[in-house]
């Protein structure tokens, strides 16, 4: 699995945050194409590739479940 993590995003501010991510989301799915943190939005290529807009206070916790929505969803 890939993690891009772009300048802005609101995700991942320290290396312990990233590992976190990591972390779970290889707990979700170990198989994941790739993971982008952009600015404005999160992108899942997974078998298929989705776009989310960020809530208001996003969390690792939340791409995860995003994540989650989508393995459970054959996407």
């Amino acid at each position: 699995m890939r993690i891009d993590a772009y300048i802005g995003n609101p995700i991942i501010a320290t290396q312990q945050d990233y590992y976190e991510l990591e972390e779970l989301l290889h707990e979700v799915e170990p198989a994941c194409h790739s993971v982008q943190l952009r600015a404005e939005r999160l992108i899942i290529e997974n078998i298929s590739r989705r776009m989310f807009r960020y809530p208001h206070n996003p969390t690792t916790q939340w791409v995860a479940d995003r994540l989650r929505y989508m393995v459970e969803n054959g996407l």
